[in-house]
């Protein structure tokens, strides 16, 4: 498990500077269903947004599927769209390449992207 949270964390890390007052709890436990991991985003209310992944492929694949989760979590638990592309209002996405994930402008592809854990805070300029 402590894998999935490290992966996790790397999603969190490009969320952290959003500016939320409160920012939500993320949690992993075992899924009832085999090679699946349950990841639950929560508020102090009691909020909260479920999803699965598959544990089942590679490192890349893993954290394909949180990066693509949770900001989707972000957005219905707090109705905030996040990491955005620098410059503009428009919600990055991620993609699988070969050997990593990356955040991209999915409007503009090939324009701007930056790996999964290494987005820039809001005072900073691009990342490649």
């Amino acid at each position: 498990m402590s894998d999935i949270e490290g992966l996790t964390e790397k999603v969190l890390h490009d969320l952290h500077w959003a500016g939320l007052a409160e920012e939500p709890t993320t949690t992993c436990s075992t899924s009832s269903m085999e090679g699946y991991v349950d990841v639950l985003v929560s508020d102090s209310s009691g909020m909260g947004v479920g999803f699965s992944i598959d544990v089942s492929g590679t490192e890349a694949s893993i954290l394909y599927q949180l990066a693509d989760r949770i900001p989707d979590a972000y957005v219905e638990l707090c109705s905030v769209g996040l990491p955005v592309v620098p410059g503009s209002h428009r919600p990055a996405r991620p993609r699988l390449t070969q050997n990593e994930v990356i955040w991209e402008d999915s409007d503009e592809s090939g324009t701007w992207q930056c790996r999964v854990g290494a987005y820039p805070g809001p005072s900073t300029g691009t990342s490649t």
